[in-house]
C-alpha cells in the first residue's frame, strides 16, 4: 500500500456543556472547520472522563447533570491545520488541543 503523504492530526477535547455563544462548542468548531475548508472532522462523544476541573463525568452515573467529554479529530496538511489555530483559539475558551504527525494511507474524497 502506498503512503500518500504526511499530514497533521489535530485533536480537540471539549466538554459536552461547552458553548460558543448559544451553540454547542463542537458545532461551532465544525462550522469553522468547514468554512476554513479543512479536509474533514469527526466528532466523538465519550462515555466517561474528566478535564481540568477534575470532576468525573460518566454516562453510567445517575445524575441530573452529566457533562460528557467530546473529542473532535481533524486530519489535513500541516500548514492548513496550523493556519486554523488562531480561529480555534478565538472560539475555544476551555479545552485541550493537540497536534501530531500522521501518515495518511488512503483518502478518497
Amino acid at each position: 500500500m502506498k503512503i500518500a503523504h504526511n499530514a497533521t492530526l489535530m485533536r480537540i477535547y471539549v466538554s459536552e456543556s461547552a458553548r460558543h455563544g448559544r451553540e454547542p462548542m463542537s458545532d461551532a468548531i465544525v462550522a469553522a472547520l468547514a468554512t476554513a475548508s479543512l479536509a474533514g472532522v469527526t466528532v466523538f462523544k465519550g462515555i466517561e472522563g474528566y478535564g481540568s476541573h477534575r470532576r468525573v463525568s460518566s454516562a453510567n452515573l445517575i445524575d441530573a447533570f452529566v457533562d460528557l467529554p467530546v473529542l473532535l479529530e481533524v486530519v489535513d496538511e500541516d500548514d492548513k491545520v496550523r493556519a486554523f489555530l488562531p480561529v480555534l483559539e478565538a472560539i475555544l475558551d476551555d479545552g485541550l488541543v493537540t497536534l501530531e504527525r500522521v501518515q495518511t494511507i488512503v483518502y478518497r474524497p
